[in-house]
């Protein structure tokens, strides 16, 4: 299994609509009671949108082929309204009205009886949904979301983008995901936090070996039509907006965001692919003014929250006394805060100061795992080193220089910590049948710079055994020694533990069996009459 690289450039077109330590689709709602709601939509130019759909179809799906009218009343189908901007036609995509209508379209069928046409229509359609739905962010690219104030902060991306024309599809979202994103903030930016980075997360998968369909029909045609960078084409004239609902009226806003009349909603819209940054928030006039961090990030580093003289706060459920309260350990911290007056908000984050786990795996699709001998060599025969990070994403897996996340099997695991905004990870496991006996380096970084450094051994060798041989039967008692180049664990004779250059001198029959600390096993079996 491999990462379906596709879903990465939403890394850094799009914000992040993670906050309020809530698991959020679609359209977010940071209150339980619904008092702030996040919109978001994508607008696509028209004829730009169509060329993405009439040559996806036409070369990866049906003999009968599609006309741009034909896929203008399947978008219709699809609840995909044309809408105009500035005297442009635009389709305007939202992941709540984006939902396939009842039915298949007319297309080829395969050889399974799956509409062909009709999959791949939704897998480019789950894409720009995808976008106006669940997308991540980088440590410059924040999205931060409260009951009472909403910011946005995105970087100039067009130079990235760009490296996904000249370069390869890989090498442009590197960029995206660290050329652009791995800074400290700048001394002109218009917030002023901590350095920070947020998790992203992929969610399709694809098998190498095999043309695996899995959630958003025929993924590998898909790929492979991504990698075409009409999709790309299609994004650099589309914009994102952001539509937030406050319970109270704004009092304060950036130039770009737009008011409605009862100045409840705020309305921001920024390009998808842009040689500009753009810094856009709005607060409103009981906004709870918490400062140190904000809402949905992850942060690298110790943050001290600093909480308003005005304002009581619970953290993870228990009250705070004081208010300055230094969160350093690597875990979710919930702020509750309130002024006295009936306004409440949340401020959600996370800390990851915590390098990735590497570990000793039997299953690979088991997340079961044993000791890596932290701080010694491993001895290693068979298996899988998995590696995995909860918190901030397994970013590079560099083996003897080499960097070899690619030949992982991936698979997700849920998080146990139900309080965190962070629903899954992903398990990275390395079978060991790939590697050549002996020595080995890995190194384990995650996308927060954090690192984890080992060795391991793989040895495939069994011991050696002198004084008996399999099968053979002896007249005499027996003197038996056996070694190992990397220690031996334990021997037995019958069952029972034998000491190495014992004998063996009563008549009967015997197993020894020799393990050697990496785990394989030299059994051999003889007799002794005399």
């Amino acid at each position: 299994m491999r990462k379906l690289t596709a879903t990465g450039l939403s890394i850094a077109l799009a914000g992040t609509l993670l906050t309020g330590c809530m698991k959020m689709n679609g359209n977010i709602v940071v209150n339980t009671d619904g008092s702030c709601v996040l919109s978001t939509e994508i607008n696509v130019e028209k004829d730009a949108m169509l060329s993405v759909y009439t040559k996806y179809l036409n070369e990866t799906g049906g003999s009968d082929g599609f006309t741009k009218e034909q896929i203008s009343v399947m978008l219709e189908q699809y609840g995909i309204k044309l809408v105009k901007i500035d005297n442009k036609e635009y389709y305007k995509i939202t992941p709540d009205k984006a939902d396939k209508a009842a039915g298949g379209i007319t297309g080829s069928t395969g050889d399974n009886g799956i509409n062909l046409a009709d999959n791949k229509f939704n897998s480019i359609t789950n894409y720009y949904k995808s976008l106006a739905g669940t997308s991540y962010q980088t440590e410059d690219n924040i999205l931060s979301l409260s009951e009472t104030s909403f910011m946005i902060k995105q970087p100039a991306n067009s130079n990235a983008i760009d490296k996904l024309f000249s370069g390869s599809l890989e090498d442009g979202v590197a960029s995206l995901l660290k050329g652009n994103a791995m800074r400290g903030d700048s001394a002109d930016d218009e917030f002023d936090e901590p350095d920070r980075v947020v998790p992203w997360e992929d969610d399709e998968y694809i098998d190498d070996e095999e043309d695996v369909v899995t959630d958003n029909g025929d993924i590998n045609a898909f790929l492979k039509f991504f990698e075409d960078k009409e999709i790309i084409t299609s994004l650099r004239t589309a914009t994102m907006t952001y539509k937030v609902t406050f319970p109270s009226k704004i009092k304060e806003k950036s130039s770009n965001a737009v008011l409605s009349d009862n100045d409840k909603t705020v309305s921001v819209t920024i390009p998808l692919v842009s040689d500009r940054s753009f810094n856009e928030y709005a607060v409103c006039e009981n906004d709870i003014a918490a400062e140190g961090a904000v809402n949905g990030a992850v942060y690298k580093n110790a943050v001290t929250v600093t909480i308003p003289e005005s304002a009581t706060a619970e953290l993870n459920g228990s009250e705070v006394s004081g208010k300055m309260v230094k969160c350093d350990k690597t875990g979710t911290y919930n702020f509750k805060l309130s002024d006295g007056r009936g306004t409440t908000e949340t401020l959600c984050f996370m800390v990851d100061t915590s390098a990735p786990v590497v570990a000793r795996q039997k299953d690979a699709s088991k997340a079961e795992f044993s000791d890596f001998y932290k701080g010694q060599t491993a001895l290693l025969n068979r298996g899988y080193i998995a590696v995995y990070d909860i918190e901030g994403g397994v970013s590079e897996i560099i083996v003897d220089s080499a960097n070899v996340i690619k030949e992982a099997t991936v698979n997700a695991s849920s998080n146990a910590d139900k309080d965190s905004f962070i629903s899954q990870y992903y398990i990275y496991s390395l079978d060991l049948n790939d590697f050549e006996e002996g020595s080995h380096a890995i190194s384990v970084s995650d996308i927060l710079g954090n690192k984890s450094e080992a060795e391991f051994i793989i040895d495939r060798t069994k011991p050696s055994v002198k004084g008996v041989k399999n099968g053979r039967t002896y007249k005499k008692a027996v003197t038996i020694k056996f070694s190992d180049k990397n220690g031996i664990q334990s021997a037995s004779l019958n069952g029972k533990p034998f000491r190495n250059g014992s004998k063996a001198s009563r008549k009967g029959t015997y197993t020894l069996k020799v393990t050697d600390k990496a785990g394989n096993v030299k059994s051999v079996k003889f007799k002794i009459k005399k």
